[in-house]
């Protein structure tokens, strides 16, 4: 893989961006919002987990008419708040005195028919495709719901398109991070899951490929599914939680932990190698607090499960063609990086471009605001 010239060494001796921070809004309250997205993330996904994957932690749960009931049910439910909780934001946001009479409509009728989407995306859909196009709907309402909260706490993720060729460089080399920390994850989690398989030691640990045990049989299916994996993982648990809890100036190991654990539990079919997520789970958050750029993330995260999830279903081929693929991804990203950053050169200054700022455009001063009163 080819690496700019000012790519990494440069850009991680780069000054983090201030974070924003709130100043009319009681932090008790943004921790309890942040708390509820990732409840709303995370709780259909761990009851499909405890299901599936019980047995490896001596859960004696099966796929009973009840319990698909119970699940059902839940993911509605689920689904429910989020239609309430969006279109009472985007109402709240949406008045006359600060919109036009069409854009409230425009604006109150999308949330609206967002949320309705994501509830009757909940239904028990006969075609696995459908079921799959379902999520990801359910799953785009709720990072939507996840910016509509950190708008309304005046902590906007940064989610705008690069207009300029130093931008553009710049977003590629943070997703060049993100991607080598994807990996590093995937990595550890992939040598854990075949050192305990090869020892045979008694802890739990994933029987079969991870594709099959997800329930993926074509890279159709993978890449539509990815949609709603980005959406969670990267948009609610990762983006919003650490722009939350840093702007009401809660402590790191706070911030680490409320991200982390969602993502090793989302990640337990797995058995203990889950662990590895660890790696992937906090390397991101730490890129997040010093670049602070979501689309990069979404990006990087995609790609790897991408091309991650086609290597494991390509396994009934011959060897071969897992090589050629990571080559060509090689190849692909050396291609796409050397344009980058050829474009980037003739607008490049002296100096080196300003670090992504909480616009996104005009860099502001460093001083430090006041902290946000906890009463």
């Amino acid at each position: 893989m080819r690496v700019p010239h000012i790519a990494l060494s440069d850009l991680l001796r780069r000054p983090s961006p201030e974070p924003s921070v709130l100043t009319d809004a009681p932090a008790r309250q943004v921790v309890r919002h942040t708390i509820g997205l990732l409840i709303l993330a995370c709780w259909f996904p761990l009851i499909v987990t405890a299901v599936t994957s019980g047995h490896l932690y001596g859960l004696s749960l099966s796929l009973s008419t009840r319990t698909r009931y119970v699940a059902i049910w839940t993911q509605f439910t689920v689904a429910a708040v989020v239609f309430w909780w969006l279109c009472w934001l985007v109402f709240a946001r949406t008045p006359l005195s600060r919109v036009t009479p069409r854009q409230r409509l425009l604006q109150r009728g999308a949330a609206v028919l967002a949320g309705a989407a994501g509830m009757y995306a909940t239904a028990p859909f006969p075609i696995p495709l459908a079921q799959v196009v379902g999520n990801d709907v359910f799953g785009c309402a709720l990072a939507w719901l996840a910016l509509e909260v950190c708008r309304a706490h005046r902590v906007p993720l940064r989610v705008t398109l690069p207009r300029t060729a130093v931008e553009r460089l710049r977003d590629w080399e943070i997703t060049q991070l993100v991607l080598t920390v994807c990996i590093a994850g995937g990595a550890l989690s992939f040598l854990l899951l075949h050192l305990i398989r090869w020892t045979g030691a008694g802890v739990p640990v994933m029987k079969g490929g991870q594709m099959a045990t997800l329930g993926v049989d074509n890279i159709g299916t993978l890449a539509i599914g990815l949609v709603s994996t980005v959406a969670l993982e990267d948009v609610v648990i990762v983006a919003a939680t650490t722009a939350l809890l840093t702007a009401v100036r809660r402590p790191a190991w706070q911030i680490y932990t409320l991200v982390c654990v969602p993502e090793v539990l989302l990640h337990a079919y797995l058995g203990l190698p889950a662990i590895g997520m660890l790696v992937f789970a906090a390397g991101r958050v730490w890129l997040y607090r010093r670049y602070g750029r979501l689309l990069p993330f979404l990006a990087a995260h995609f790609a790897f499960d991408l091309v991650g999830g086609g290597l494991m279903l390509m396994q009934a081929l011959p060897f071969w063609y897992r090589p050629a693929l990571g080559f060509l991804f090689g190849v692909l990203v050396s291609w796409f990086g050397a344009r980058v950053e050829k474009a980037a050169k003739p607008a490049r200054p002296d100096a080196q471009p300003q670090p992504a700022v909480s616009d996104g455009d005009t860099p502001q001063p460093s001083g430090h605001p006041d902290p946000v009163s906890t009463r």
